[in-house]
């Protein structure tokens, strides 16, 4: 069963979907963020920011955690919010 990783605000805009398919490969957080930018050189910039949150089964994670990922985790990606 393939993954999905939830995008939200601004992400989901950029990629035109909700949601997409959990790349091939990818084992980590760390490891989603840095596949994502290969797969999406022009979102780049955003998706390298620390300011884009990766949510791993509603918990918040960082890259430096090592914090593993699979097909049945609950994936989200979080951009800042914005506006007033």
């Amino acid at each position: 069963m393939a993954g999905t990783v939830l995008l939200l605000g601004r992400l989901k805009d950029a990629f035109g979907a909700s949601s997409i398919a959990l790349p091939d490969g990818v084992a980590t957080a760390a490891g989603l963020r840095a596949r994502l930018v290969e797969l999406n050189p022009d979102l780049a910039e955003m998706l390298r920011a620390k300011t884009v949150r990766i949510a791993v089964n509603q918990e918040m994670v960082t890259d430096e955690a090592g914090t593993p990922v699979s097909a049945g985790d609950e994936i989200a990606l979080l951009p800042p919010l914005s506006g007033g």
